[in-house]
């Protein structure tokens, strides 16, 4: 079963280069299969952090350093508000609140496909502020972080690594309040994993990268655009 879920983590990480997005929210629910929804966060979470790394490694002459600001700093203070909770939450009311926020995104999509953000300071501002708590809390900020990058109209390697970066800057916050309010045990079994992982993100991106360059960038937004639409529709089918 955990070679099902490494083989996962593989595909997961390259389709989360070639979409920006996507390597939490897609394999937070595998890895639930096999652990504790707190468990699957924090695992997940350091596969994130080393998939968005080799994304920033990569990708980093292109960051669009005008946003990191604007979206990072309130992603940051809410993002640990959000990991903070998770400690003091049941994995039930957790798992409940994962399903609903995938429903939720899944349901605004349809009744408002024509909605599009301004590229305004303060969009950026809120977009911060409103995935890092989500971030923090679910471990799957990439989907609404898309919604509000995409505003911004970015060329693709700029969207990605600008992306990646702000995704690093929650994983850097969440991953040590995870630890240092025990929400997982560090002598765990589990823990293992994450040397494999690490080897599996990286080998992941790269494979990813090839993918993203043959893909033209009006053609990219759309698979982002339908990416974002089946995660919510695959989660409302299992929820």
């Amino acid at each position: 079963m955990m070679t099902l879920f490494l083989i996962s983590a593989f595909l997961v990480a390259a389709m989360a280069t070639v979409l920006g997005f996507g390597s939490a929210t897609l394999l937070t629910p595998v890895a639930a299969y096999f652990l504790d929804i707190k468990q699957a966060i924090v695992l997940v979470a350091f596969f994130h952090f080393f998939s968005n790394l080799s994304r920033v490694s990569i990708f980093k002459g292109d960051i669009s350093w005008r946003l990191i600001p604007l979206y990072g700093l309130p992603m940051i203070v809410t993002c640990f508000a959000g990991a903070w909770l998770v400690v003091y939450l049941p994995s039930e009311t957790l798992k409940s609140l994962f399903g609903l926020f995938l429903i939720g995104f899944a349901a605004s999509s349809f009744l408002s496909p024509k909605v599009t953000l301004e590229a305004k300071d303060w969009v950026a501002v809120v977009g911060g502020t409103c995935t890092g708590f989500i971030s923090g809390l679910l471990g799957v900020g990439g989907a609404p972080r898309t919604m509000f990058l995409q505003a911004f109209n970015l060329p693709r390697d700029a969207y990605i690594a600008t992306n990646a970066s702000l995704a690093l800057m929650a994983d850097l916050t969440r991953i040590p309040t995870y630890l240092a309010l025990g929400v997982v045990n560090p002598h765990s079994e589990d823990i293992w994993l994450i040397p494999l992982l690490i080897v599996i993100a990286y080998s992941g991106t790269l494979l990813g990268r090839r993918i993203a360059q043959s893909i033209p960038q009006e053609s990219f937004r759309k698979v982002v655009l339908v990416a974002l639409f089946l995660t919510g529709v695959d989660f409302l089918w299992r929820g």
